[in-house]
């Protein structure tokens, strides 16, 4: 009986081992996209993709989106100069082509732009080529008008994978994600969305805002407040990253 028993319990174990062994395997398939270059800070900026900085410093970037339409745009940018702060807008190039004068006055006012791919489309769905394509026409388009170099991209629909982010960085780019998302293309209003932010709100924090977002025109000064009233100076993404902790 003691044999018998023991044996049973042997088995048990033996079938609890591999169901974890199945799972982990079917969770490693299912996750091989993007296994090897995920950073969540910018002491990782070797593997080329962050969502915030590691700093100790309260300093946090504002990153503003814009494929569409431009018509919130020069508000923006006064509200900015206005509350004395600065942000990091990222645009397709189809946009910059469109709308170049808002490109100059964005890097005018001493904000930052960075590279949305020249498309706003999932690259995800697209072949090395055009990823690659994408990346590039981008980029060109931007620094003929502003004569800046691009040093940060971010991929539309915030949808990256190995192929996108070694790419980005095949061509000197950083890609940038965002760890606090204002759901401003939800209709949050100024209240809403400061309260989110503030939910998420640590050091080296970086804020997603669309130009296109129902009441980000509207909001933005208040935003720019909540963050000033906490201590908190809104700089550009790069700016942000040349503030990480060496340790």
């Amino acid at each position: 009986m003691f044999f018998v028993f023991n044996k049973r319990k042997i088995n048990s174990y033996l079938i609890s081992i591999g169901t974890v062994i199945v799972l982990f395997t079917i969770s490693m398939i299912a996750n091989n996209g993007i296994n090897n270059v995920i950073a969540t800070s910018a002491k990782s900026v070797k593997s080329n993709l962050i969502y915030k900085v590691e700093t100790q410093r309260k300093k946090v970037a504002i990153s503003i989106n814009c494929s569409e339409n431009a018509e919130n745009i020069s508000g923006i940018i006064d509200s900015l100069s206005k509350m004395k702060a600065k942000a990091t807008f990222y645009i397709t190039g189809e946009w910059a082509q469109k709308y170049p004068d808002e490109v100059k006055k964005i890097i005018n006012n001493g904000n930052e732009i960075g590279n949305l791919s020249y498309h706003y489309t999932n690259l995800k769905k697209k072949k090395k080529e055009e990823i690659r394509e994408e990346i590039s026409k981008c980029t060109e388009q931007i620094e003929k008008i502003t004569n800046k170099k691009i040093t940060t991209f971010r991929a539309p629909y915030g949808e990256i994978d190995n192929t996108i982010v070694e790419e980005a960085k095949a061509q000197n780019l950083l890609t940038v994600q965002w760890n606090i998302d204002s759901l401003d293309y939800n209709g949050l209003n100024s209240e809403e969305m400061c309260e989110r932010i503030n939910d998420g709100l640590m050091p080296g924090s970086i804020i997603l805002l669309h130009n296109t977002g129902k009441y980000t025109n509207n909001s933005i000064e208040d935003i720019i407040h909540n963050l000033q009233q906490q201590q908190y100076e809104v700089c550009t993404v790069s700016e942000l990253i040349s503030f990480q902790d060496e340790n």
